[in-house]
């Protein structure tokens, strides 16, 4: 029979990807770890992970077992944690997603006092622009922007945010403001894929520079290359330093975008995620 060492080592072969970094991560010898899984896979009567000479992955019932252990573990260490077995410490792997300015700008300049008071908790983001799917894509958590539509999740309002147009002095200086947004049409504008109708009633710039994501599209706005339409909160530090300036205050429909965590219910007795989802409440407050 196998022990609670044995699914704990099995999910940091899955995690560090390979026998000698969950050795590492655990303090134990890559033999002992070669041992928990081969002692695993023998009960189980399964192949949990595919083996080449350099790497490990998993396989389709590995990735099932994974899956099921992974929150069985997380709720033992919190069943731990309600008796007061560790102190409240949290532990763990969590997976959030959220866009890439969230990330660089107001979670990683202060992740470092989550990870002091919760030195057990391991974090993956996934930073990126798109909707992402919490359920098909195994993350405990999202922070999203934007007015969140009724649905099953569990959310909760972190902040509020507006989205505004704004462009860099330099490029106002060569083709002056425009003071209305009839005006619009005779500019030049930089978007993202999803972003080529601003909801002006067909007022959109003409000339077009489209960009993959939300940080390129901060950058070729700072340098002059058009107007852009961006979260208050994501160029805020470009507005404060003059490098982008508001243009046409009130312009755009349904510009409230406020920033709400959003996770699935059966999370909602999840310590780690209500002790992140604070954190990031947090962070927006400084």
């Amino acid at each position: 029979m196998y022990a609670i060492e044995d699914l704990q080592t099995f999910i940091q072969i899955a995690g560090r990807g390979g026998i000698t970094a969950a050795a590492r991560a655990q303090g134990i010898s890559p033999a002992t770890v070669s041992h928990r899984l081969a002692k695993l896979e023998k009960h189980l009567g399964v192949t949990l992970f595919h083996r080449s000479s350099r790497t490990v992955s998993l396989s389709v019932e590995g990735r099932a077992f994974h899956d099921r252990v992974e929150r069985i573990l997380d709720d033992l260490a919190n069943a731990e944690m309600d008796i007061g077995s560790h102190g409240g410490a949290l532990r763990g792997h969590l997976r959030v997603t959220m866009a890439p300015w969230i990330l660089a700008r107001f979670i990683l300049p202060n992740l470092h006092g989550l990870r002091a008071r919760h030195p057990e908790l391991s974090f993956e983001f996934l930073a990126v622009d798109r909707y992402v799917n919490l359920v098909e894509e195994r993350q405990d958590c999202a922070i999203r922007v934007g007015v969140l539509s009724d649905s099953s999740f569990i959310s909760k309002k972190l902040t509020d945010n507006h989205r505004i147009l704004c462009a860099a002095p330099s490029y106002l200086e060569h083709h002056s403001e425009p003071t209305s947004v009839h005006a619009l049409v005779d500019h030049h504008c930089i978007c993202l894929p999803w972003q080529t109708d601003w909801g002006l009633g067909g007022h959109m710039p003409r000339n077009q520079v489209m960009v993959s994501n939300s940080d390129s599209l901060t950058d070729a706005a700072a340098h002059g290359l058009g107007i852009v339409v961006k979260s208050r909160l994501a160029v805020m530090r470009e507005l404060e330093a003059g490098e982008l300036v508001e243009i046409l205050p009130g312009s755009l429909p349904a510009a409230h975008a406020p920033i709400s965590s959003l996770r699935a219910p059966n999370l909602k007795d999840s310590r780690k995620v209500d002790a992140f989802v604070a954190f990031v409440s947090q962070c927006f407050g400084r």
